[in-house]
């Protein structure tokens, strides 16, 4: 079978003026920025508010405004301040953002278990970056009190059991909830701990704030400090215990409301409850009995079995595992019968209990400390600037000589771009928005997903993508057909994403593959270029174009055209890989196509490299808050190890 070009493959030069045309027309970093503002207008937030301790309110007004350069930490911290997870957008980050953002990953994946490393890791992360803006500071001042914590338990020689009786050693299972079995008893380690958890809280919120946790504007970040400084309280002792109790669970109260009173999404949620009811639990029963304190608050055990399976099935409905094995373990540690009194169904206990096997089979599978904290922010929607730079570049056989300039003016030296590329030197905003433009390349900072001004669009994409997964074909089109009418198809991203809906009906509604590829290739190139003569491998593949062209790759697949699919398989993997060598990740749709991939060698017998590439892929899927995609990439990993030995 020959190669498909599709209808639309081929652009003429007036359809190439006619795209950079609509991308000017919609400035993709003003449409973040009107997000922001519609939101905040809607929360009826000032700019001092939501940018507190963040940024000046000016420089936030700026951000609204398209004309400000800001940080990946920031930009998305301002989103999870509203409830709102940054998944509705792509970004760009310098290569110092990056690699902070994983240094800031290597501390998390030692917190708490590996406490000596962990110290070390924190102060490389003082050392290597000595001006760090407020949230970087609460984060690493989070993780020092966890570990003060911890080594003020090892040295009043108790431990505690994941059901909350005693025993020799404990790995400690969240952040907050290091400090919810740990007698502090000495009366001055106790104070020095918490004030270094209010020292972390009060990096982005104002003194003052215990009696007004609802009132203010606050991401999961900083509730899980608030949690942190309750855990202390508890941890505490000394002539004011009740007191120090009663307030402690107060502050916990109010982080488990405020998700739901501030109109959160589901994706924002995931990221504080599920910890919060563990936290929870834990402190409940930790006298051996449940807590004399919450029985006042009104609070019975039913309650809190209850809050633990919300905070479960959150985790379930989204796919994540944010704290999933230490809530499991709480829930196991609950009578079975406050199942049955909370309104589970039948059987409930017994799936806690399989899952929790399954979660700590695969963790120990692939190396994974279940226990971990989490650094509030993902980067699987983030390139790096200097990747994509480089990788334009490339792609359009341009050298560093070539590429500096902006029409008949030149931006940046060829020695500066090398070092761009490189990650060492950040470009500026205008700077980068000069060097893209020459590759027809407008997306700047922050992009959305669709070419829209819009939240509820973008949400609504989100939801077919969800159902598309679940093959629930009545309601997708139902919602496509809605979608359809708040859209404007004359932007490239918006008709490549009606084309790529149709194209996913037609192969699994009608089975019509052929013409669903012919679709898939039209809807792509709505996007990027022509790739003849040019090697695409290099082409910057964003989210939507990696899902679409590992459709395209299994389409050729199915219908038998082998040396194509593995053409598209390699150059999208290539790709992807190159904007994901500074953090060691995975961008958003990498595991479909790894997938897909694995499922193309096995069929053609390459058993060892389908093994090695899903064994790569797995641990760094398991990064990220969402693991959708593990069943089916543990499936084709067990599948292709199973194949090898009975092909041998």
């Amino acid at each position: 079978m020959q190669s498909i070009q599709g209808k639309g493959a081929r652009k003429t030069k007036e359809q190439i003026e006619y795209i950079i045309k609509q991308e000017f027309i919609l400035e993709h970093n003003k449409a973040y920025g009107q997000i922001i503002r519609e939101e905040r207008s809607k929360r009826k937030l000032s700019l001092e508010d939501l940018s507190c301790g963040i940024m000046s309110w000016t420089a936030l007004e700026k951000v609204e405004k398209g004309k400000a350069q800001w940080t990946k930490l920031a930009g998305d911290t301002l989103m999870l301040r509203m409830g709102i997870l940054p998944e509705h957008f792509e970004s760009l980050s310098s290569g110092e953002d990056l690699d902070r953002w994983r240094l800031r990953e290597d501390i998390c994946l030692l917190v708490p278990d590996e406490r000596e490393q962990a110290v070390a890791k924190i102060q490389e992360y003082r050392e290597t970056y000595g001006k760090r803006e407020p949230l970087e500071e609460q984060f690493l001042l989070k993780a020092e009190v966890v570990l003060m914590l911890l080594q003020n338990m090892a040295e009043s020689g108790e431990a505690w059991r994941r059901d909350g009786r005693a025993c020799p050693r404990v790995h400690m299972e969240s952040a907050a909830e290091a400090g919810s079995r740990i007698p502090v008893k000495n009366g001055t380690a106790a104070r020095v701990v918490l004030e270094k958890a209010r020292q972390a809280l009060e990096c982005t919120v104002r003194p003052g704030w215990e009696q007004q946790i609802g009132k203010l504007v606050l991401s999961p970040g900083e509730l899980e400090a608030v949690l942190l400084v309750s855990a202390v309280l508890l941890a505490g002792g000394g002539e004011a215990k009740e007191a120090q109790e009663a307030q402690a669970w107060a502050l916990w109260q109010a982080v488990w409301e405020y998700p739901g009173s501030h109109g959160w999404t589901e994706g924002a949620k995931m990221l504080i409850l599920p910890q919060a009811a563990v936290f929870g639990i834990r402190l409940a029963y930790a006298s051996g009995r449940f807590s004399d304190a919450l029985v006042h608050m009104g609070i019975s055990e039913e309650d809190m079995a209850v809050r633990g399976q919300e905070a479960l099935e959150l985790l379930r409905r989204n796919g994540g595992h944010c704290h999933a094995l230490p809530l499991l373990d709480a829930l196991c540690g609950m009578r079975e019968t406050l199942f049955g009194e909370a309104g589970c169904q039948p059987g409930y206990p017994e799936q806690i209990r399989r899952f929790r096997e399954m979660f700590r089979e695969i963790y120990e599978w692939f190396g994974y400390p279940g226990y971990r904290m989490w650094q509030g922010i993902s980067v699987d929607n983030t390139r790096d600037a200097g990747s994509v730079l480089k990788m334009l570049r490339t792609f359009y056989g341009k050298s560093r000589e070539e590429a500096v300039y902006d029409g008949d003016e030149r931006v940046v030296t060829p020695r500066q771009l090398e070092k761009i590329e490189k990650g060492i030197h950040k470009p500026s905003y205008e700077n980068y928005r000069r060097l893209v433009k020459q590759y027809g390349k407008y997306g700047q900072w922050n992009m959305p997903l669709l070419e829209t001004d819009s939240l509820e669009v973008l949400k609504l994409r989100q939801e077919i993508s969800k159902l598309i997964e679940f093959n629930e074909w009545e309601h997708v089109e139902w919602e496509i057909r809605r979608f359809r009418k708040l859209v404007n198809p004359e932007y490239p991203k918006v008709r490549q994403e009606l084309l790529f809906f149709d194209a996913i009906l037609k192969w699994q509604k009608e089975s019509a593959l052929q013409e669903s590829l012919e679709m898939m290739l039209e809807a792509l190139y709505c996007t990027v270029p022509d790739f003849e003569g040019r090697d695409m491998k290099w082409w910057v593949f964003q989210r939507e174009e990696i899902i679409i062209a590992s459709d395209i790759a299994e389409l050729y697949h199915k219908l038998g055209n082998l040396e194509e699919a593995k053409k598209w398989y390699e150059a999208v993997l290539f790709s992807v890989e190159q904007n994901c060598a500074r953090t060691d990740t995975v961008n958003c749709g990498y595991d479909l196509v790894a997938l897909g991939y694995s499922d193309y060698l096995g069929d053609v017998h390459s058993f060892d490299y389908a093994t090695d590439l899903n064994e790569e892929t797995l641990p760094k899927v398991l990064l990220f808050y969402k693991i959708n995609s593990i069943q089916y990439l543990l499936y084709q990993a067990t599948y292709v190890a199973a194949s090898s030995k009975k092909f041998l």
